[in-house]
């Protein structure tokens, strides 16, 4: 395992969910499936856990000592605050607060050019923030949760299949959304047999891509250590150019 008490290991955040009414009963919590971690140290990263219950303003102290951003999974975006409709009955939004420090620390991370590796409703986020179209109920849905196994293939020239290659990957799917469509600036960059959108990326940007699928969730796999490897690499330049 990497020597992650070195002084330049890079410093990756990590969002972590809010948990609240009318979906979540009990005392309002913060959760992250650990799932994640693992994955970062074992890359040479240390993570650092970033609540989404605060206000906007947070965001840029965070990223002042970050070295890159992993934007995780989670429960369903709100198109209404973005101007869209109502969601769909079985929709569980998220709340306001952890969807506006989302969308801002998309936005920021894109303006310093900061890392930033998007994950299921990760990657949702980095579209909502640039416009892309949205599905809120995918028509195949039952093909794509419960940790249904599916190929996925890199297009050509992209960063994810530089990282994965071209050859088909098999990856873990748990959702019933997904974009509908790159946003601006947007490149999709694989998509599923049956067409849902399964990766994106900025192409003038050193490090920002999303994936639909939980890559975490098969943390052995060799696509998943190449993903994560890679963003620890690029966090970790990041961190070297800013020093």
């Amino acid at each position: 395992m990497p020597d992650l008490s070195r002084a330049d290991a890079p410093l990756i955040g990590v969002t972590v969910e809010l948990l609240d009414a009318p979906y979540y009963e009990g005392r309002r919590r913060l959760q992250l499936f650990a799932d994640y971690l693992p994955c970062l140290r074992a890359a040479g990263a240390v993570p650092v856990l970033l609540p989404t219950d605060g206000p906007p303003d947070e965001v840029g102290r965070w990223l002042d000592v970050l070295d890159g951003l992993l934007l995780t999974g989670g429960d369903d975006p709100d198109l209404r605050r973005l101007g869209g409709p109502a969601p769909d009955e079985r929709c569980k939004p998220v709340p306001p607060e952890q969807q506006r420090a989302n969308l801002e620390l998309v936005r920021s991370a894109c303006q310093r050019r900061l890392p930033m590796f998007g994950v299921c409703l990760g990657m949702q986020m980095m579209g909502l923030a640039r416009g892309a179209p949205f599905c809120q109920h995918l028509p195949e849905a039952g093909a794509h949760l419960k940790g249904i196994l599916h190929p996925v293939e890199a297009a050509a020239g992209s960063l994810l299949a530089t990282l994965v290659g071209r050859a088909p990957v098999e990856v873990a799917s748990f959702h019933h959304q997904a974009l509908d469509g790159p946003g601006d600036g947007l490149r999709v960059t694989a998509s599923a047999p049956d067409g849902v959108v399964e990766a994106v990326e900025i192409p003038d940007h050193p490090f920002a891509l999303g994936v639909q699928w939980h890559p975490e969730r098969l943390p052995d796999s060799a696509a998943t250590k190449a993903l994560f490897s890679g963003f620890a690499a690029a966090a970790e330049s990041y961190r070297r150019d800013r020093r």
